[in-house]
């Protein structure tokens, strides 16, 4: 393969009506969205219910985290996503009850084919199960699952499925240790 023969995607796979869905979601995640204080959240919840979210009503999402396309989000009882994270919902993400998502996390379901020309969009969803712990500045990479009362250490990189109970982290994490409740 030359140069020549690679003709990368420059656009979305979208249609006009799901583009101007994003846009108008942007808009309010960049505005409304953002204003509202931490101390009040359920505007933010019902704002994120409007465009399609399947949220609990007692979940709490910092005003300064990021969700693009929110209608591929669903979170459980007493789950939160902390300050300057972005969950980037191009597939689903299934964050189960009483999980904290840290502060700037990014949990990305989205990537392209490093094999395609065409450099395709290629999406698999990302499923944290109940009781699970993302820490600080944690990278959760598409299709993976992070089984029950998971805690991932600060700055780890996740390239694969954790067992329950586990505790992992590095880049790419590892397992570490098991979570023992006294």
């Amino acid at each position: 393969m030359t140069i020549n023969d690679f003709f990368p995607v420059q656009t979305t796979p979208y249609s006009a009506k799901h583009k101007l869905k994003i846009y108008a979601w942007k808009l309010v995640n960049k505005t409304i969205f953002r204003i509202i204080p931490n101390q009040i959240r359920k505007p933010r919840i019902w704002m994120l219910k409007i465009f399609g979210a399947n949220l609990a009503n007692t979940v709490f999402i910092h005003r300064n985290a990021n969700i693009e396309h929110p209608w591929n989000l669903t979170m459980g009882n007493l789950s939160s996503v902390g300050e300057y994270s972005w969950i980037y919902c191009l597939d689903k993400i299934l964050i189960g009850q009483k999980c904290t998502i840290g502060k700037d996390c990014y949990l990305i379901t989205g990537s392209h084919g490093i094999s395609d020309k065409h450099f395709e969009q290629i999406t698999k969803p990302i499923i944290i199960k109940d009781g699970s712990w993302i820490t600080t500045g944690v990278y959760i990479m598409p299709g993976i699952t992070i089984e029950e009362f998971t805690v991932v250490a600060a700055g780890s990189v996740v390239i694969k499925d954790s067992s329950p109970f586990d505790i992992i982290g590095g880049n790419p994490a590892q397992f570490l240790k098991k979570r023992i409740f006294k």
